[in-house]
């Protein structure tokens, strides 16, 4: 059982680790374990060096934290001025990960410590006397599900994670496999003692990931992860090859202006294939500029050689499945390859979000009338047709589908809630037959555009808007809107994309955009956060006094009706 005293204490700890820690150098010895599924990891000299402990301590947020933080709590308030104070190695990376193990699995934390005795102290004072026992090497604390663990130079901090293996949930058997506080003892020894191969710093990727430049990286094995959550009709195929081999990397960078995040997505042999294919075609921009002009608040895009469907298909063996399937409706695989060219857009336009009118019908004659806040948006979709009569069938498939089983009347009223139109090889849908009609009329430069081409995919969101349309939902909330005033003065957008093969993987590129362009986009999500931490503060105490001024009244109200008799 985890107590609330260790759940706090590695709180304490993992906070502490994470925001104020600076590296010392290369990890050419990483303590995380080769099988280890997924990864993250802290740069804390990158970190440190653009947004300092000094800095924070002179935001306003933090200056409110601690004039409300308890006087009497010595040990908060010397950390709260220099968090060394807490032993911790305040030069030390951060690493945390999960990792299987039989039918169970486990999730650790990992940093250094620079003054043993002083951590100890800390750990006694924040645990409020937990008793410390002796291992094989270092100290630890806890229970059954949960273990902290230390030495004079390193933390460890392990918790039994039974669900990372979810083998069971599809294979008809519940068993799950638990560590309690012998074997997380028995883990924690493992970790002290990782190097060599069986650390994870020896895998080239992920040794190429850290020397990538990065204030935070992320590694997923989904070999590792997914491969036992497979359905059991799935394990008659190939399907495993989804996640044989499959290792997703990412670096995420904060950079003046900008938060940047790197992607990699290593293949097996087979899929690396396919994807190369994939990577060879690039957006049809001409697509984009189809877009009717105005509003447009969102788009994503994509281009692929059609073919590589049925190459995914027949590698991963369910092609006869598929095959039997659409058998009902006269279609082949091949069908549906013919019928596109592989181009396909989503778009988003005039985004809002306001109070609507809306009707239920009862049956008596006068529908049930009421009014509800919710989003709305002009939606489009698009994609190139290849050959027009495969696509003609199709479409024919899908109706005839639909008749069968909702019947004829049904049928056609469903077909016209789904409005859409072919124009110029495009078949092209949506909800408003305005923006569908203006598909392609005129070609616009949108400005995304620029920022997305010359990629197998890509995609823009226009921050801006989106806050823009929801205000009026929120026009009587002053706080919702103070917090909203300085959104817009702080979010621009979020552009992606990628798709290219290199390197044997596919890359990815993403960026979410400050208004601000000279100024590091960490110590920016500090001022924001921090100013939406200092209104909230300020409206509870707004409330708190009106609600004590309200009592005061009522207190008043109730003396003056029911007089005391001296």
């Amino acid at each position: 059982m985890v107590t609330p005293k260790i759940r706090f204490s590695f709180l304490a700890i993992a906070v502490l680790a994470i925001v104020f820690a600076s590296c010392s150098g290369k990890k050419s010895n990483v303590p995380v374990p080769a099988n280890a599924a997924l990864v993250f990891h802290f740069d804390g000299a990158s970190l440190n060096s653009k947004l300092s402990w000094d800095e924070i301590k002179n935001s306003e947020w933090f200056k409110k934290l601690k004039e409300q933080a308890d006087n009497s709590d010595e040990t908060a308030k010397k950390l709260m001025e220099n968090p060394e104070e807490s032993g911790l190695n305040t030069k030390s990376d951060f690493y945390f990960f999960l990792t299987p193990r039989g039918r169970g699995g486990y999730m650790a934390a990992i940093c250094n410590i620079s003054d043993v005795k002083k951590f100890e102290d800390f750990l006694q004072k924040v645990s409020q006397g937990e008793k410390i026992e002796k291992g094989s090497g270092f100290s630890y604390m806890g229970e059954d599900e949960a273990l902290l663990t230390w030495n004079d130079k390193k933390l460890v901090f392990v918790v039994d994670n039974p669900d990372i293996n979810s083998a069971g949930s599809f294979s008809g058997s519940s068993r799950q496999q638990r560590f309690e506080k012998d074997s997380l003892i028995a883990i924690a020894k493992e970790i002290y003692d990782i190097k060599g191969k069986k650390s994870l710093g020896s895998n080239s990727k992920f040794s190429s990931l850290l020397n990538d430049k990065g204030d935070m990286h992320f590694w997923v094995n989904a070999g590792l992860l997914y491969s036992n959550a497979m359905p059991a009709i799935l394990a008659l195929t190939k399907a495993s090859l989804l996640f044989e081999g499959n290792i997703s990397t990412g670096s995420l960078s904060f950079e003046n202006g900008k938060i940047t995040i790197k992607g990699k997505n290593y293949y097996n042999k087979e899929i690396a294939a396919i994807y190369k294919k994939v990577s060879d075609k690039t957006l049809n921009e001409d697509m984009l500029r189809k877009i009717p002009a105005g509003n447009v608040a969102a788009a994503m895009a994509f281009s692929f050689p059609p073919e590589v469907i049925k190459e995914f298909i027949t590698l991963l063996g369910v092609d006869g499945l598929a095959n039997m399937a659409l058998a009902e409706t006269g279609l082949t695989i091949d069908d549906f390859i013919k019928a596109t060219k592989g181009d396909m857009l989503l778009s988003v336009s005039d985004f809002t979000v306001a109070e609507k009118e809306k009707k239920i019908e009862t049956g008596s004659g006068e529908p049930y009338v009421y009014k509800t806040t919710e989003p709305d948006a002009k939606i489009l979709f698009s994609t190139s047709i290849g050959d027009k009569s495969a696509f003609d069938r199709l479409t024919e498939a899908i109706k005839d589908m639909i008749s069968k089983k909702a019947g004829e009347e049904a049928s056609n009223e469903i077909m016209n809630k789904v409005p859409y139109t072919v124009k110029d090889n495009w078949f092209i849908t949506g909800n408003d037959s305005v923006t569908m009609n203006s598909y392609g009329s005129a070609k616009t430069e949108h400005p995304f555009i620029s920022k997305i081409k010359g990629h197998p995919m890509g995609g823009y969101i226009d921050i801006q808007k989106f806050i823009s349309g929801s205000k009026p939902s929120f026009a009587d909330d002053k706080l919702a809107n103070i917090i909203a005033d300085e959104s817009l003065k702080t979010w621009q957008d979020i552009v992606f994309y990628g798709g290219e093969f290199k390197n044997d993987a596919t890359e990815s590129h993403g960026e979410i955009n400050f208004v601000d362009k000279n100024t590091n986009s960490l110590k920016l999500l500090n001022n924001y956060l921090g100013f939406i931490v200092v209104k909230i503060m300020e409206e509870e105490k707004r409330k708190s006094e009106e609600v004590k001024l309200m009592e005061k009244e009522i207190k008043i109200d109730n003396l003056n009706t029911f007089p005391v008799n001296k």
